[in-house]
C-alpha cells in the first residue's frame, strides 16, 4: 500500500511539473524512477510486511476474547495504571479489579462490552470511596 502511494506521489509529481510535455523517453524515466522509489520503500520496511503484510498483521491481534478484551483496556489511555483481571467463559466476560472513579469503571465495561465475541458482560470492578 505504502508502495503504491509512493508511486502514485511520484507520478503525480511528475504529471504537474511536466505538464502537457510529456513524451516517451519522460515515461522511461519516470518508470526508473518508480522503481527506485519501490526498491527504496521495500527496503525500509521489515522483511515480514514485504513477503506477507496481511498475515504479519493479523499474527499480533489476540485469538482467545479475554486477551481481546485485556488489549482493548490496556490500550486505552484513560484506564492507564489499572490492573484489571479478566476472565472469560465463551463470550461471556467477567472484569475484575479496582478503578479509580465511576467514569472509569463504566469505560472499561463499555470497551469490553464492544469487543468482538463478547456476548455479556459481568461487571465486578470495584470504585474506592
Amino acid at each position: 500500500m505504502r508502495q503504491m502511494t509512493a508511486v502514485l506521489a511520484v507520478t503525480a509529481a511528475y504529471v504537474f511539473l511536466v505538464g502537457s510535455r510529456f513524451t516517451a523517453a519522460d515515461g522511461e524515466k519516470l518508470a526508473a524512477v518508480g522503481r527506485v522509489v519501490a526498491a527504496k520503500v521495500r527496503a525500509a520496511l521489515p522483511p515480514s510486511l514485504v513477503d506477507n503484510p496481511v498475515g504479519a498483521l493479523r499474527r499480533g491481534l489476540p485469538e482467545r476474547v479475554e486477551d481481546r478484551v485485556a488489549a482493548r483496556l490496556a490500550a486505552d489511555k484513560r484506564l492507564q495504571g489499572v490492573d484489571f483481571a479478566v476472565s472469560a467463559d465463551g463470550g461471556a466476560v467477567t472484569l475484575r479489579g479496582v478503578v479509580p472513579d465511576a467514569a472509569a469503571r463504566r469505560k472499561a465495561v463499555a470497551l469490553a462490552e464492544n469487543t468482538v465475541g463478547v456476548e455479556k458482560v459481568t461487571d465486578e470492578l470495584a470504585v474506592p470511596e
